[in-house]
């Protein structure tokens, strides 16, 4: 925390510094659209948590050549006497650009550290869907292979029902943590409900759940159950969503799209789950 104090001290200081700039140079004359360009910028890079992950050339080339886009588009002159003013211009983008970027980063480092030991305190860890989904590819080429039954579900957390009070330095660190703090629990609820030859993964903010020999009755069984699980120990009311491996939905991705979809639309805990016009398939 002390790093990311020190951080938050130097770009407001910095900011103060440049828009005051031109009391403390006369010769400096910085222009309008550069005040509001470098606020947008400093915005972007701390609020977007993606940013931090892109390359430094990007981040520092993109709003190099936007700005300089904008000034042409604006009627600022670009060249000759110019010159030195758009190099002093980019010169501050350049900074704000970095050091927003430093902010963004020590950020999601402290969230990603926050969410590591929550879940390996009161939670299962589950599989990042980007090694997760390797296994359950393999898991629907067998059962389209073998033509067994495979489903699909979704689970994300009703923000509304969130009522787990969190220490203020957390909540004032990051509001999102609640969620992190649902889905650490619901990992938990879920190693108790689910069989071992269920796969789970996380993907950004919910879980993907295979099920391999699962046909749409069980599901419909067991995402009730999951349901009344996550309400009885945690308080907490499942959004989920369902897909069936069919002859209409034969990809992976076209399961988690139907599950995904089918979670973001719901709009109530009772209701039925979602039927993919389908056909129970059994061995030959």
């Amino acid at each position: 925390m002390k790093r990311l104090r020190l951080l938050i001290v130097t770009i407001v200081l910095w900011l103060f510094l440049l828009y005051n700039i031109e009391r403390l140079s006369q010769p400096i004359n910085i222009s309008s659209a550069a005040y509001i360009f470098v606020a947008v910028v400093a915005a972007l890079a701390i609020l977007v948590p993606q940013l931090h992950r892109l390359s430094l050339w990007l981040i520092l080339g993109a709003p190099i050549v936007l700005f300089l886009t904008i000034k042409s588009w604006l009627g600022y002159p670009l060249w000759g006497a110019a010159i030195p003013l758009i190099v002093t211009e980019l010169s501050f983008i350049t900074l704000t650009s970095l050091l927003a970027r430093q902010v963004n980063h020590v950020l999601s480092e402290f969230e990603q550290v926050m969410t590591d030991i929550t879940i390996k305190t009161i939670g299962k860890p589950t599989e990042p869907f980007a090694r997760g989904q390797g296994e359950m590819y393999r898991e629907v080429r067998r059962a389209r292979t073998h033509q067994r039954p495979l489903s699909l579900i979704a689970l994300g957390v009703d923000e509304e029902t969130l009522r787990n009070p969190l220490p203020r330095i957390v909540i004032e660190a990051q509001q999102a943590m609640r969620k992190h703090l649902a889905l650490a629990g619901i990992a938990r609820v879920m190693d108790a409900e689910l069989e071992d030859y269920h796969i789970i993964a996380k993907q950004n903010s919910h879980f993907i759940v295979l099920l391999p020999e699962t046909d749409q009755e069980a599901l419909a069984a067991l995402e009730k159950q999951l349901r009344q699980a996550v309400a009885e120990q945690m308080g907490i009311t499942l959004k989920t969503g369902t897909s069936f491996l069919s002859e209409d939905v034969i990809t992976f991705e076209r399961l988690i799209e139907e599950a995904t979809d089918d979670m973001k639309s719901a709009q109530q805990p009772a209701r039925s789950p979602k039927s993919v016009v389908i056909q129970r398939q059994t061995l030959p």
